[in-house]
This record gives structure tokens, C-alpha cells and sequence, in this order.
């Protein structure tokens, strides 16, 4: 929050995204078939205590990149460099992010989602993705209804109203992150030095863009 909002203050756009529930442990799979995964996206049993082992989730930031004209990572966990992060691996454009990883496991059920003021139906490409419209948009296999934000899914107005869909939208970033194999294998197929290589310069271009982004959107003088 701090880092998105730091960013947004020097005009960089900059949202928060995450993964409400990681397909990992005993939340894997569809929901149609494992009752953990609702309770995961709830954060916690029914009637039972919120929190604990339930919140299987995480989020981070991204920025737009005016030069690149797109959007790009990063996690402010210490183990993170720019779009390599402890819940991606090395993300490849085209690939996503590593198979083993959280993030590359992102499915139905399992999506990563930002944060958007933009109206259900805006622009795929300039969002990043389809801007759902959380209160009738974002269903699970089990035809449960539910909300990105399992740490609160319980909160209530002062009158009593449900607060964790109520004017919520979300843009759907899983193709982003997900992993695609096909276009992993095929990015090795040029050749393990060349694909290191390719890393390498990745890695280096990366390697404090946040500052230098935030730099170049500062008014001259």
C-alpha cells in the first residue's frame, strides 16, 4: 500500500494486485471440488474464526511503464529484484512466471486480480486485462459468489451492509502471471547461453526502474 501510494503521489500510476487464494496446499484445485478453496477466499469456516492457515493469499504492486506502455511488477519483499520475486521465479514475457511458482499456478478458482477505478467493460489492453465488476463477476466453480478481500470478507457498514463487494472492481491479471509452458519451451529453444543472456540484460534493465520511472515522470527543473 505505502509503496502504490508513494508512486501514485509523484504521478506514477500504480495499483495493488494479488492473489486472494494461492493454488498451493490444501487449497489446490477448483472449488467445485475442494471445500478449503471457499473457505480460503472467505478467510476462514463459516461461523468458525477468520485468519490463521486460511489466509493463503499475498499482494504487491504494479506501475505503468510509459516507455514500455504496459504494466510491470515488483514485490518490496527484500528477497525480490524487479520482476523476479519469491512468488513468480523470473517472470518471461510470453512464458509468465515459473511453473513451480505460486503465481505460475494461478488458475479458475485461483485468480490474481488488481485493484482498478476503471468501469466493468473499459479498454483489456490499456487495463491490462477484463475490468470485472466484483459484485456480479466474480464467481467460483462452486457458483459461490465471493470477494478479493478474504482478510475482510466479513466487515460490515454501520448498518450492516457487506463491505467486501460493494463498489468493487478488479481488473483480472491471471493470464499475465500464469504460466504458459508452450511459450516457456519455446523461449529455450534458442539456446540455454542466449536465454541466460536475455535474462541477464532483463535483470540489469530492470534493476531500479521504480526510481528511474519515478524520475522521469518529475517535471523538468
Amino acid at each position: 500500500k505505502m509503496l502504490s501510494s508513494a508512486l501514485k503521489a509523484v504521478g506514477v500510476p500504480a495499483r495493488e494486485v494479488g492473489s486472494p487464494c494461492w493454488n498451493t496446499a490444501e487449497f489446490q484445485g477448483l472449488a467445485v471440488d475442494n471445500p478449503n478453496v471457499s473457505a480460503c477466499w472467505a478467510g476462514g469456516v463459516s461461523k468458525g474464526p477468520s485468519g490463521g492457515k486460511f489466509l493463503n493469499d499475498h499482494t504487491w504492486v504494479e506501475y505503468w511503464d510509459n516507455v514500455a506502455q504496459n504494466w510491470r511488477f515488483t514485490d518490496i519483499a527484500s528477497s525480490s529484484s524487479a520482476e523476479q520475486t519469491w512468488f513468480c521465479g523470473s517472470y518471461t514475457t510470453g512464458g509468465g512466471c515459473a511453473c513451480s511458482s505460486n503465481a505460475g499456478k494461478a488458475m479458475r478458482d485461483h485468480g490474481i486480480y488488481a485493484t482498478t477505478w476503471s468501469s466493468a467493460g473499459d479498454s483489456e489492453e490499456m487495463n491490462g486485462g477484463r475490468v470485472l465488476d466484483v459484485n456480479q463477476d466474480l464467481v467460483l466453480s462452486s457458483g459461490e459468489a465471493v470477494s478479493p478481500m478474504p482478510w475482510a470478507s466479513r466487515l460490515r457498514s454501520p448498518n450492516g451492509r457487506l463491505l467486501k463487494n460493494v463498489g468493487l472492481r478488479v481488473v483480472n491479471r491471471t493470464d499475465f502471471y500464469r504460466c504458459r509452458p508452450a511459450a516457456a519451451s519455446a523461449a529455450v529453444g534458442v539456446g540455454a547461453d542466449a536465454g541466460a543472456a536475455a535474462a541477464e540484460a532483463a535483470a540489469l534493465t530492470l534493476r531500479g526502474d521504480v526510481m528511474e520511472l519515478v524520475e522521469s515522470w518529475l517535471p523538468s527543473g
